[in-house]
């Protein structure tokens, strides 16, 4: 039995289709200090020789980055500070790895304590075992609902328990370059208001020259969350929740919302994969407005530190500004001591850190007191991206194989003749064939 559970943890994860295959080392740190070798091994509580209590000790992996390594090194020290009852071991994997680690690792005894997960994953390891929901004495199912945003936990739940807290939160948001907007003779600090106003600036903002683009209005090419939020606007729905299917393809609102999305590429052609990637054109000032995460406020003053670019909420239709949430997980493994378990994961979820990760990552916070926080909205970039989370609803393809799915099935829509309809009836078989895989 216990086989089949791993053979079944290790499905939904290959499944989840979270990649990777180079072979870097995994940098592993205990109580934050670099480069220290630790055994990654879990106690509950344990016995020295006088009877002493020692500390519990927990492993924690998340995927590697140079900022969020270095917060999260400095984190635990303050956290094993103000709680001296439970150690912390840290290790970073490269994110090309962190599958090729964390598969075998849930199929048998030797899974972290706390690690991160897309949260789309989490329904699918609570299903088949491999992780548990945080302990209720520490941070209660009416607490969490009460304080934070609804967009950024329900997709961590299951079951009416919450199984993780959220990290790597975000929605998605418009940037323009302001020297372009200028030029183009449109107000570089308000930008576009609704969809009409966004694609008529799209066409505004694009030239060509012998029948060659040399400078894009919009470098959209189809990512999900964009989409989801604009066919939320026009009021269709993607997935069913009560009959747990996606249904994309029988509604004709979100036909609608597709095709007024495409139009740009495929009829305006103010954007062609070919000319230059988008975020890439977007730096070089080849590009004039992009949607994306409210990350790039922080990525795009040290990747292109000459770049003039205003910040807006998403497009408007009508009195709808709705904006698809992502987010990753902290969870607990089946294994994990509970309480010390769930304390560390409290802390990680706490206000002040919360706030600390927003400040210098541009992560969005998922507290609802951190919304009107004077000190983060004083920076108008970082309050328009907090200001989204008003209007925010659950993204419903946060997984890796979900997302393949409908990358491809994008890719197929601007770049074929392959009628719509065709093409999101391929889809949204696909995907519902992907639900069925063995949990």
């Amino acid at each position: 039995m216990k086989k089949m559970v791993s053979l079944m943890v290790a499905a939904a994860l290959v499944a989840g289709g979270i990649s990777g295959c180079s072979k870097a080392a995994v940098k592993e740190t205990s109580g934050g200090a670099a480069g220290q070798e630790k055994t990654a091994e879990t106690t509950a509580s344990q016995e020295s020789g006088g009877g002493e209590k020692s500390p519990v000790t927990l492993t924690y992996w998340q995927h590697s980055s140079a900022a969020r390594d270095d917060m999260m090194t400095e984190l635990v020290k303050t956290f094993e500070e103000q709680n001296p009852d439970i150690k912390v071991n840290l290790e970073f994997i490269p994110e090309a790895d962190y599958s090729q680690k964390l598969i075998p690792a849930l199929a048998t005894d030797t899974a972290p304590d706390v690690f991160q997960i897309q949260s789309g994953m989490v329904s699918k390891l609570a299903q088949s075992g491999a992780i548990k929901p945080l302990a209720e004495s520490v941070m209660s199912a009416d607490s969490i609902t009460a304080g934070f945003v609804p967009a950024a936990v329900d997709g961590l739940k299951y079951d009416g328990k919450y199984y993780g807290m959220p990290t790597d939160l975000q929605t998605i948001v418009l940037l323009w370059n302001k020297k372009l907007v200028s030029e183009a003779g449109l107000d570089a600090e308000k930008g576009p208001q609704t969809w009409e106003e966004f694609f008529d600036w799209a066409r505004k903002l694009t030239k060509t020259e012998d029948g060659k683009l040399v400078q894009s209005g919009w470098g959209g090419t189809g990512y999900a969350p964009e989409v989801l939020s604009i066919i939320k606007q026009y009021g269709g729905t993607f997935y069913d929740d009560t009959a747990g299917q996606y249904v994309f393809a029988d509604d004709p609102k979100v036909l609608e919302a597709i095709k007024a999305y495409i139009a740009s590429y495929k009829t305006d052609k103010v954007y062609n994969t070919e000319f230059v990637k988008s975020w890439a054109g977007f730096r070089q000032g080849l590009i004039g407005m992009m949607l994306g995460h409210p990350a790039m406020i922080g990525n795009l003053p040290q990747t292109a530190p000459d770049l003039d670019f205003g910040v807006g909420l998403i497009p408007a239709k009508g009195e709808s500004r709705a904006t698809c949430v992502t987010s990753w997980g902290y969870v607990m493994s089946a294994k994990a001591p509970d309480e010390a378990a769930t304390r560390f994961i409290q802390f990680l979820s706490s206000e002040d850190v919360e706030k600390q990760w927003t400040e210098k990552t541009g992560e969005l916070p998922a507290r609802k007191t951190l919304l009107e926080d004077a000190g983060l909205k004083s920076e108008l970039k970082v309050a328009v991206a907090i200001e989204s989370l008003n209007d925010s609803f659950v993204g419903v393809l946060q997984t890796s194989a979900l997302n393949t799915i409908w990358t491809e099935s994008m890719d197929r829509i601007l770049k074929t003749d392959e009628p719509l309809e065709t093409i999101l009836k391929d889809a949204q078989s696909k995907m519902n064939d992907e639900l069925k895989n063995p949990v």
